[in-house]
């Protein structure tokens, strides 16, 4: 009598069949396969989670009640090419899912601009108080290196009086930053200018400027895992001591800030190279969920102090 072979028991695609056969089995192969974790999820658990409840376009708040639920066979072959593609080809699922979420905002990502994450989001989310006494009144900011636009577009919710424009060096970039402006509905009010920081802003001044640049020191570019060296290395890359970009937006913001204007920037773990870099120059680190030493706050009174006008 013949018998039909049983199916290998490492064949994810016959021995799976709910959604939590596939969690449990997709955290096991990130944690096994001893990825990295940062664009958005800290773990294997939740970056398994998320990717399989957006691939399935579930909402996040009610995920656990399909965990039970039976996959169909494409539902399940999709989600095993994507866990394969995470754990053997290092991809963020960022990418992956051509989908990031920062402070409850959902964002178009590709490869062509940086995985939305900036701690400058959360200063956002409270208005960029106490620094901005009234976001009413306030009537043009700017984000620099805005990448896919994310900052850009959280900073024209919160001013919605304001001329929001994002700058960036990268055609690339703005391509995915204008999905993003075309998705929240934005496209008559958010300008989008490509140039090297304020190439293409001469003559013009802000109210606020907000940037998440480039600050990784040449030597971790050298280490990065290969989830990050699969992003942009010009949004990344900027020098011995990660201060490169940053040496040249401080230099120019006193021109480009208004009369009590603030220039907020976030900087990584730079707080040494800043206090190396600017001795006495008059700044104040903001408090973030990292810490109080990845983003700081200068004026534009300080600035024409330490740089001059």
């Amino acid at each position: 009598m013949l018998y039909e072979a049983a199916p290998l028991l490492d064949d994810p695609i016959h021995n799976l069949r709910t959604i939590r056969d596939v969690w449990r089995w997709a955290a096991t192969e990130m944690e096994t396969a001893g990825l990295t974790f940062g664009h958005g999820s800290p773990s294997a658990v939740e970056d398994a989670s998320f990717l399989i409840c957006r691939a399935l376009k579930l909402p996040f708040e009610r995920f656990d009640t399909f965990l039970d639920a039976a996959l169909t066979h494409n539902e399940l072959v999709r989600l095993v090419h994507l866990v394969d593609r995470r754990v053997h080809d290092r991809t963020p699922t960022a990418y992956l899912l051509k989908e990031a979420w920062l402070t409850g905002h959902c964002f178009y990502i590709d490869e062509r601009a940086l995985i939305p994450r900036s701690y400058i989001a959360e200063l956002l989310e409270d208005d960029l108080a106490p620094w901005v006494e009234d976001p009413e009144a306030v009537e043009s900011v700017l984000d620099l290196c805005t990448g896919s636009g994310c900052l850009a577009i959280l900073a024209q919710g919160v001013f919605p009086n304001a001329q929001v424009t994002g700058s960036d060096i990268s055609k690339d970039a703005l391509e995915v930053a204008k999905i993003n402006r075309r998705d929240y509905g934005m496209e008559e009010t958010l300008e989008l200018v490509q140039g090297d920081l304020y190439e293409n802003l001469q003559g013009r001044r802000f109210s606020v400027i907000i940037s998440n640049p480039p600050y990784v020191r040449t030597s971790s570019m050298e280490a990065l895992p290969a989830e990050y060296r699969q992003e942009p290395s010009l949004a990344l890359a900027a020098g011995d001591d990660g201060m490169d970009v940053v040496d040249r937006i401080l230099k120019g913001g006193a021109e480009h800030l208004e009369e009590g204007g603030i220039l907020i920037v976030e900087v990584g773990d730079g707080l040494e190279a800043m206090e190396a870099r600017y001795p006495g120059l008059a700044i104040t680190w903001l408090s973030v969920s990292g810490g109080d030493d990845q983003v700081f706050l200068v004026t534009r009174e300080d600035l024409v102090e330490y740089f001059g006008a």
